[in-house]
């Protein structure tokens, strides 16, 4: 949080827009699944704030036309408490006005993720102080394109330097070329928690998720449906009999 001088008064001014914040709350509480026992989770990272809400899309309904303003009620009742209240406009307009708030204080437009299961909604920080970005002290290392020869020496070195790729290795006296095998982790802190148990011991199931988040049985089942469906997992067996195995396809 910053602050400005208007006239002789102090405004503070927020890193994310707080009615944008409250917007994405209240238009969660309206929209959201009451036939599912999941609960609006808010939760702050580094780099992110993250929005979720239970219950996937209304029939008809996408990502895309969400955006654009176009509004399905799922709960009329609350939705016109809450506008009776002055606590939402008319039907539509809370998305646009979202995205605008959190574009005109300088931040990425917000991610709109999952609809099947869950609906979830990013909005990413700026960059904290002191945190550098490794492409930016890439860009400001800069190779010499030639290496000074050593003097009294009868060994020449090379006038010009080879790069070798970010995402290859190469092994010294040989041609072959081993892969960068750096595992790339899921963004939910959650899902990561379930991602890094998966690799230490195979595979994980519904009751142990549960167990793990300290979640229901029908968000931990989510989770791990949403893991399946961005391809960290593999689904295997059916019933009670099913588990989820990490997936070799991408990841």
């Amino acid at each position: 949080m910053g602050a400005t001088i208007v006239g002789i008064y102090r405004q503070d001014v927020y890193e994310i827009p707080p009615d944008a914040i409250r917007e994405l709350i209240i238009n969660a509480m309206v929209h959201r699944s009451y036939l599912d026992h999941g609960t609006i989770q808010v939760a702050v990272y580094d780099n992110r704030l993250e929005i979720t809400s239970p219950g996937k899309l209304p029939m008809g309904q996408t990502m895309e036309r969400m955006k654009e303003g176009y509004s399905k009620i799922r709960n009329e009742a609350l939705a016109h408490a809450f506008a009776y209240m002055n606590l939402i406009e008319h039907w539509g307009s809370g998305i646009p006005r979202i995205i605008d708030k959190v574009k005109a204080a300088g931040l990425q437009e917000p991610e709109f993720i999952g609809g099947e299961v869950d609906l979830r909604i990013n909005i990413y920080r700026r960059q904290v102080d002191g945190i550098v970005d490794l492409n930016d002290l890439n860009n400001a290392i800069k190779v010499p394109d030639t290496i000074d020869k050593m003097p009294d020496s009868d060994n020449k070195v090379p006038d010009k330097t080879e790069i070798v790729p970010d995402n290859m290795k190469k092994v010294p006296n040989s041609g072959n070329e081993v892969p960068d095998t750096t595992e790339k982790m899921p963004d939910s802190e959650q899902e990561q928690q379930i991602y890094k148990y998966v690799l230490e011991n195979g595979s994980i199931t519904t009751a142990e998720t549960v167990q793990i988040l300290d979640v229901k049985h029908r968000r931990a089942r989510a989770i791990l449906l949403n893991m399946v469906k961005d391809g960290y997992l593999r689904k295997e067996g059916a019933a009670r009999s099913t588990i989820y195995v990490k997936s070799t396809e991408g990841r």
